[in-house]
């Protein structure tokens, strides 16, 4: 049986020559042209938004102030970060104090016996878990010089910021005290307590606290007398970890507050 006879290219006829040199272009062509729709392909998807460069979200926020007397209490707006790539899932504070927070718009209350600057930390998390941080100061300053003949009072301890069983039913169990250690009575109409997260409750209208006297303030509703007031909360006030009350004279000025922190 003869065997088949293999020649190159060279010397094959030319019709034959001619068919394989077109089948090599048609390939060409075919790739060149399948390249030129996976191009457009993408450029559409990336201009549709169903594509994107996998960019990382941006931090950034505001301080309500950026310098104070302590205590100082600072709201920190982080409104301005974003995720180009989709939606911010986490907000991670560190105050410089010790002491971290979360969500986008928080407040935290500084205090320092003497000029102390703090460095915050925000640090954000995009949906798919890219993150980003930025930092700021907050300088603190002495307490304030007492206002001049302003009253005297104090918290007295314990704090019973923590009431018994659920906090939200039993708003009454959550209370503070407060005595008269100064030289008359004082009118505490307009007079106001504020927690940690800058919530203010005015004391009711009309009450007043006898020289070396005590009155018993509670969050929840019932009848004023002179050793019982209530704040009328629909929530508890204080956290039961930590928190700073504020108590505040009819002017705004600070007559003293009180640090809680769970053991």
């Amino acid at each position: 049986m003869p065997r088949a006879l293999l020649l190159p290219m060279t010397q094959l006829p030319l019709v034959g020559r001619i068919a394989q040199a077109m089948d090599v272009l048609s390939l060409t062509t075919m790739l060149k042209k399948t390249a030129t729709v996976i191009l457009y392909l993408l450029l559409g998807l990336l201009a549709s938004g169903c594509v994107a460069p996998s960019l990382l979200p941006v931090a950034a926020f505001t301080p309500s102030t950026d310098s104070g007397a302590s205590p100082l209490i600072v709201t920190f707006d982080a409104s301005a970060s974003h995720a180009p790539n989709g939606v911010l899932t986490e907000y991670a504070w560190n105050f410089g104090d010790g002491s971290t927070g979360r969500g986008k718009i928080v407040s935290h209350s500084y205090q320092a016996n003497a000029e102390t600057q703090f460095t915050v930390t925000l640090q954000i998390t995009d949906q798919q878990g890219q993150q980003t941080s930025t930092i700021g100061e907050v300088t603190v300053y002495p307490p304030s010089e007492p206002v001049e003949d302003s009253p005297s009072i104090e918290f007295v301890w314990p704090f019973h910021y923590d009431a018994e069983g659920d906090d939200a039913a039993n708003l009454n169990d959550e209370y503070f005290t407060l005595r008269n250690t100064g030289d008359d009575s004082i009118d505490l109409s307009g007079w106001s307590i504020e927690n940690d997260r800058g919530e203010t409750f005015i004391l009711p209208e009309g009450a007043s606290l006898s020289l070396g006297a005590n009155v018993t303030v509670h969050s929840g509703s019932g009848i004023n007398s002179s050793a019982h007031l209530y704040l009328h909360a629909a929530a508890p006030i204080w956290a039961d970890d930590s928190d700073l009350a504020i108590l505040r004279d009819a002017d705004g000025h600070i007559v003293a507050y009180y640090a809680i922190q769970s053991c």
